[in-house]
């Protein structure tokens, strides 16, 4: 099974979805990892270009079929928050989304669920004011 872990870095899980730089996508069988491979999100927005000078936030916005595309062979994906459209574009198209709320390494947050041990979060979101809504799981 293949898992996609949105990351900032390859040692942290990204906090949002949209903006990580890469994602880690993991090959997993029976609790082991065996293959793991950087996909690069070429969607990402640098974090200093979501605000104005005046302090205004800017606005984004993503093609959510591009991260279907992306990660379409995985089975599911993980994340530290998400927005409501990425989020619809990946479960429509039969990939598993998995915010959760404690930061751990991405190998840990890939094998925690390819054991079914990866609880989620019901209450988390990126946290991005365009993202308001809370993700229901």
């Amino acid at each position: 099974m293949k898992v996609a872990v949105a990351i900032d870095n390859r040692s942290e899980i990204s906090a949002h979805f949209g903006r990580s730089p890469a994602f880690l996508v993991f090959t997993l069988r029976n609790g082991q990892i065996e293959q793991r491979e950087i996909r690069t999100n070429d969607q990402a927005i640098p974090k200093v270009s979501h605000t104005h000078q005046g302090g205004e936030l800017h606005a984004h916005s993503h093609d959510h079929n591009r991260f279907v595309q992306l990660l379409g062979d995985c089975r599911a994906v993980i994340g530290l928050g998400m927005g409501p459209g990425a989020r619809l574009a990946l479960e429509s198209a039969g990939i598993m989304v998995r915010i959760i709320s404690e930061r751990c390494a991405p190998e840990e947050a890939a094998v925690r669920f390819e054991s079914g041990q990866l609880a989620p979060d019901l209450r988390m979101s990126c946290g991005c004011p365009s993202h308001a809504q809370p993700i229901r799981q």
